[in-house]
């Protein structure tokens, strides 16, 4: 991985196919260089999303938000738009609407085997020290000697 300071450099080097006599591919990270924002507006309620990502310049995928309410799904006012630059922009314009971007927080990653936060249930440490701890064991073998 390289980091670039301009699209200039970056330019020139999606241009080299190869370093050293060896043959390189240069593509742009997919998460680094993309970012979320968060825009709200009733009036892009009759949006779909991908209507927005057609319409929006500069962003690559808009995910509308929806709430359960008596057993319907209800589309609210929140967008969640991911963008092309590393940086979500400040303000978007949608027709005639200036809309201004919040960053985009997500849910911490909840673990329902031990109900933690910080990993996911396939990722349970306490599960991992107990297979270790399971393995260490079934090697061991006991040997009882009588005593007199």
């Amino acid at each position: 991985m390289v980091e670039l300071k301009s699209n200039d450099q970056a330019k020139k080097l999606g241009a080299i196919a190869t370093f050293l006599d060896i043959p390189v591919t240069v593509s742009p990270h997919k998460s680094l260089n993309s970012s979320k924002g968060v825009i709200r507006s009733r009036h892009l309620q009759c949006c779909s999303g991908e209507e927005m990502v057609e319409e929006l310049s500069g962003v690559t995928h808009a995910r509308c938000i929806k709430v359960y309410r008596d057993e319907d799904k209800i589309q609210t006012d929140t967008v969640v738009l991911t963008s092309d630059s590393p940086k979500p922009p400040s303000r978007i314009r949608a027709g005639y609407l200036t809309l201004f971007v919040r960053p985009y927080v997500p849910l911490p990653m909840h673990c329902y085997k031990c109900q933690s936060y910080g990993h996911g249930k396939d990722r349970n440490l306490l599960l991992y020290v107990l297979d270790v701890a399971r393995v260490v064991m079934s090697n061991v073998t006991v040997w009882l000697i009588p005593l007199a």
